[in-house]
């Protein structure tokens, strides 16, 4: 640009001028809906990447630091914990596949347990308050991530960890809290018809 002012000051000619004119962009234009998108899209932060498993594990331990004397039922309350477990449960209601998954799994522990009855007529009853630290820090790091299929899958894992306990051991309650008993809501009420 500087030589193209620098010959017409001397008086040459110069063809760059006009085709630089010509080379300027002309400005799209978009239909208000389009740019309405375009400018909630531009002011909107992207969704945030999922934790990375060391991250959580990070996160966990720095939870069990911060508070010593709790256990892993009492931590499930503390608000770095609520929150994600919320959004995780309220994840979990509204996919029906994982529920099924849940549910299948202690219908076949209650089977192997010998409890008779119809699918959901067996729940799970976990007790977590003895876990100790590193089952803890397993069980914070599924919450954490807020991926319900992360709490499935550590619910899952419970579940076949106390099977054998459960079946071949006689045991009611597993080592690691995991209790498959009755479900009373499963089984209609006792109506008294008379004779």
């Amino acid at each position: 640009m500087l030589s193209c002012s620098l010959l017409a000051a001397c008086g040459k000619k110069t063809e760059e001028a006009p085709k630089a004119a010509a080379a300027a962009p002309k400005a799209a234009v978009m239909s208000g809906t389009r740019l309405d998108a375009a400018i909630a899209d531009a002011l909107s932060s992207p969704a945030p990447a999922p934790a990375s498993p060391a991250d959580l594990a990070i996160e966990a331990h720095s939870i069990l630091t911060k508070y010593p004397g709790k256990n892993a039922a009492e931590l499930l309350g503390v608000p770095e914990v609520s929150e994600k477990l919320r959004n995780a449960l309220t994840k979990l209601s509204q996919d029906k596949d994982l529920q099924a998954r849940i549910n299948s799994t202690v219908d076949l522990a209650a089977q192997i347990k010998g409890l008779d009855g119809t699918p959901g007529s067996a729940k799970l009853d976990l007790d977590m308050k003895g876990y100790d630290q590193p089952r803890t820090a397993r069980m914070l790091q599924s919450v954490l991530s807020e991926d319900p299929k992360q709490l499935v899958a550590f619910l899952v894992d419970e579940i076949g960890e106390a099977a054998p306990d459960l079946s071949y051991g006689g045991k009611d309650r597993a080592p690691n809290g995991v209790s498959i008993v009755p479900n009373p809501a499963a089984t209609p009420p006792k109506t008294d018809l008379p004779d």
